[in-house]
């Protein structure tokens, strides 16, 4: 049975470089917003929403959630629980660090752009969530994932590379529009395989991975969540509610296609306790395959692998340990002092270029922004061995100096 790939319209609407002068105005306006509580202008919810506490942790996650406790909370509110920890307090300068920190070769714009979408242009909602994203950012230590070598995470949290190197999830290639493929192999995972707190770290860990594997003018991943010889057993209810919360919430407007592939029939009914619980948005984005020839319809053959996706790929996922001293240059804290500074200089001079620019809200554009933005693209290459630990992608040859290099050992197709 043969089929045919099917290449996706591209989306411009909205985007970086394809604003209306309507939409330029309000991401002026939000830039207004956004300056008025990192100066502390602003009064805001200093507060980290009770969503964030224990997602993906509870003991009980193994079970579906009731319908009137609600999706991501915990049975008991903050107030019912006699030993609930204090919630933490953020600044708008707390906000402002995680903000920079946040973009790192991404356009500044690009990043927010995400969230103006995903509330429809209604800013006071977007402005929330926004919000939101970075408190959860912070209370996430996502520093960390990203700091930590593979051995150390390993060390912080046990079964850490026991993940990778059976090749439960990871990142391999993209399709025609460069968007990268995260694949989830549902049949390898067992929740008592490994501490609940693990699969929630390297979950993240993948989602931060994913960010550097998005060539320049990219947007949007794609995941398959690979449900050959799925039963019972490898469902975790933490995992489903951390991975809906993270495209809905934390990385919005970044999941292009979630494709289930191979459901078997038990699948089905999870299905109906999942899917009146998602965003409508997001919801569109899934689409069922249920054979190879369906899979290739969305992702050509020529980008998947020969094995298990009948692909023309000649390649088979392979763990790369860490080696030794591929780190050391992270030692070196006077390079990394003189980088950063170089990085906050560039990150201030956007900000006074964009301060001057909604000064005058009226829909028109300054390139000046656009240059720096591309000069802090450029300055997070030379900063990144010093502030990221090398990770699997990297030692693949495919996230090198802030360029994505995929390759495929493509195989001529049999007649």
């Amino acid at each position: 049975m043969s089929s045919v790939y099917v290449k996706p319209a591209v989306i411009t609407d909205g985007r970086l470089g394809h604003l209306t002068p309507e939409q330029t105005e309000k991401l002026q306006q939000f830039w207004v917003r956004l300056y008025d509580i990192f100066d502390g202008k602003t009064p805001f919810d200093q507060t980290a929403p009770s969503s964030f506490k224990g997602q993906a942790r509870d003991e009980d996650a193994g079970a579906a959630p009731a319908p009137k406790a609600g999706w991501f909370g915990r049975g008991k509110s903050a107030s019912e629980s006699s030993s609930a920890p204090v919630p933490p307090r953020f600044t708008g300068q707390d906000l402002y660090v995680c903000f920079w920190k946040l973009t790192m070769m991404d356009h500044p714009d690009l990043i927010i752009l995400k969230f103006i979408r995903a509330r429809k242009w209604v800013l006071d909602d977007a402005m929330k969530m926004f919000l939101n994203a970075l408190k959860w950012r912070i209370v996430e230590r996502l520093d960390e994932l990203v700091e930590l070598s593979d051995v150390e995470l390993d060390a912080k949290y046990p079964k850490f590379i026991e993940q990778m190197r059976i090749g439960k999830g990871y990142l391999r290639g993209a399709d025609p529009l460069d968007r990268p493929m995260s694949v989830v192999n549902t049949r390898l995972h067992h929740k008592a395989d490994q501490p609940a707190e693990t699969i929630h770290r390297f979950t993240l860990y993948t989602m931060e991975c994913g960010r550097t594997v998005l060539p320049q003018g990219a947007e949007t991943v794609i995941v398959i969540f690979d449900l050959s010889n799925f039963g019972l057993d490898n469902m975790d209810w933490g995992f489903v509610r951390l991975f809906v919360q993270c495209f809905e919430s934390y990385y919005p407007e970044t999941l292009g296609v979630c494709v289930v592939h191979r459901a078997p029939f038990v699948f089905w009914g999870l299905w109906k306790l999942i899917q009146p619980l998602l965003d409508p948005v997001v919801a569109t984005k899934f689409v069922f395959t249920r054979n190879n020839e369906e899979l290739h319809k969305v992702v050509p053959r020529e980008r998947l692998p020969i094995t298990h996706y009948g692909g023309l790929d000649d390649w088979t996922y392979k763990y790369v340990p860490a080696a030794p001293g591929e780190d050391d240059v992270m030692k070196d804290v006077a390079k990394k002092e003189e980088l950063l500074t170089e990085r906050h200089t560039l990150e201030e001079n956007f900000d006074r270029v964009t301060r001057e620019w909604i000064k005058n809200v009226n829909g028109k554009n300054v390139p000046e922004r656009d240059e720096i933005a591309q000069q802090l693209r450029e300055q997070y290459t030379r900063l990144s061995p010093y502030v990221r630990a090398t990770n699997l992608y990297k030692r693949w040859g495919v996230a090198v100096d802030g360029r994505v290099n995929w390759t495929y050992n493509v195989v001529p197709e049999q007649k």
